[in-house]
């Protein structure tokens, strides 16, 4: 049998590949890897060609700061420190109305998009508990006397991971098993706000009733019935329950409706540092733009009191804004004893003052006769906010100086450094010294 000279087995296999669509082939377009005309276009636009956009390098800040022409990185600290500055100035520093018992319930969306790794070069999950461990210590810190619960909505359920309490340490104990708070399915924010709800519907008016929600999805999935989201919202205006709002994906109308409703805040993060900057400007407490109706306030309760003295008329007194508290008894730490909070035998903890029974952590409300339960120290930090600090002023060395204030700080006691020195660069101290002799 003759052979065929023409026949290559390798040509019908190469003349094959062209009739396959390169939109069907995974990964990449095959035009691409070939190069050509397709790859200089991808190129020019600064982008790797082998890449899908969410695959390329992790951005380092350190590479965003630039020196400045002598080489120097001067320009970029004095840069960070006057942002610093002008945050402080915006801060208000006038006497305001405000609730030093707060009751917060941080709701966080474990929904599926919380594994976007859109927060390089972790996801948003990570990001989100370890900014949350932090700001739950420093919540504490400046709100002693306040109390967080937390809840989840994944699944389209919500469930209650921690109730409401004022021990930090509970919180950051189950912040800390990630197996109980794995993402999945997709979040319902009516479920989240009706379980918030119905935690706070004992609480009394006189405190400030809050609710953080940190949603990162940019859907919904509410069940179908008569009560709606909306009427969930009503509800929430009516409990006069202030809700705030992060998003982590973008705008979206019924968030931004329900913190306007309620005399919240809405905001979207656009970085790392933007949320945690939206996060912590949640902590201080904020003012109370209404009142509750029946309360007059306690000088004018006391004013009209004496004055009904004066005239000898044997009416009622006016009502005060005054809540009942109670400072405990410290137990030591000796045998075990049941506790009425958990209902577990522990060691030590807290007396009522009221009904005796024994609580574990200070402040809380007693399981047995509802009174609030405080420690002094908590109840003297707690006023830190209600008498702000006026904000600091920059003065020059010269004018100090020629005011007769002398050549050390006020505050510190420490010389004022020769400017003339700092100026030339000229270091009159011993080698090895800064001109400020603050650094060796």
């Amino acid at each position: 049998m003759p052979l065929d000279l023409n026949y290559a087995p390798g040509a019908e296999e190469e003349a094959d590949d062209d009739f396959i669509d390169d939109d069907d082939l995974p990964g990449p377009s095959s035009r691409i890897k070939k190069g050509g005309t397709a790859g200089d276009k991808g190129g020019a636009k600064g982008k790797d060609p082998g890449r899908h956009a969410w695959e390329a390098e992790y951005k380092k800040s350190w590479d965003i700061v630039q020196e400045d022409e002598k080489g120097s990185l001067e320009s970029a600290v004095e840069s960070l420190l006057a942002r610093g500055r002008r945050k402080r100035a915006l801060m208000a520093d006038t006497p305001l109305r405000r609730s030093i018992i707060r009751h917060m319930f941080i709701i966080l969306d474990l929904s599926e998009s919380m594994m976007d790794k859109d927060f390089r070069p972790t996801s948003r999950f990570e990001v989100i508990i370890g900014y949350l461990r932090s700001y739950v210590v420093e919540w504490f810190d400046q709100n002693p006397l306040g109390q967080i619960g937390v809840i989840i909505m994944r699944d389209r359920l919500s469930e209650v991971l921690v109730p409401m309490g004022g021990n930090p340490q509970d919180i950051l104990s189950v912040l800390s098993d990630k197996r109980k708070l794995e993402p999945s399915g997709e979040p319902s924010l009516q479920n989240g706000l009706m379980m918030a709800k119905g935690g706070m519907s004992h609480l009394p008016t006189t405190s400030s009733l809050e609710t953080l929600i940190i949603f990162s999805s940019i859907s919904t999935a509410d069940p179908d019935g008569p009560i709606t989201i909306h009427n969930v919202l009503q509800e929430m205006v009516d409990s006069k329950i202030r809700t705030n709002i992060l998003s982590l994906s973008g705008e979206i109308k019924i968030c931004k409706q329900i913190s306007e409703r309620t005399n919240g805040k809405f905001g979207v993060a656009l970085d790392q540092d933007h949320l945690k900057d939206l996060m912590w400007d949640t902590i201080p407490p904020p003012a109370t733009t209404i009142a509750p109706p029946i309360t007059v306030g306690v000088r004018n309760a006391l004013a009209g009191a004496a004055a009904g003295q004066q005239r000898g008329a044997g009416g009622k007194a006016p009502v005060g804004d005054l809540m009942v508290m109670g400072f405990p008894i410290q137990l030591p730490l000796g045998g075990e004893t049941l506790c009425s909070c958990h209902g577990l035998l522990k060691k030590g903890g807290y007396l009522c003052p009221r009904c005796g029974s024994k609580l574990c952590d200070v402040p809380t409300d007693c399981e047995v006769c509802g009174l609030m339960v405080v420690s002094s120290p908590h109840l003297a930090r707690s006023f830190w906010f209600l008498f702000p600090v006026a904000n600091y002023g920059v003065l020059a060395v010269e004018d100090l100086m020629d005011n007769g204030n002398g050549d050390t700080c006020f505050g510190c006691d420490v010389e004022f450094p020769d400017t003339s020195t700092i100026e030339e660069g000229v270091a009159q101290v011993e080698d090895g010294v800064s001109p400020t002799g603050r650094y060796r």
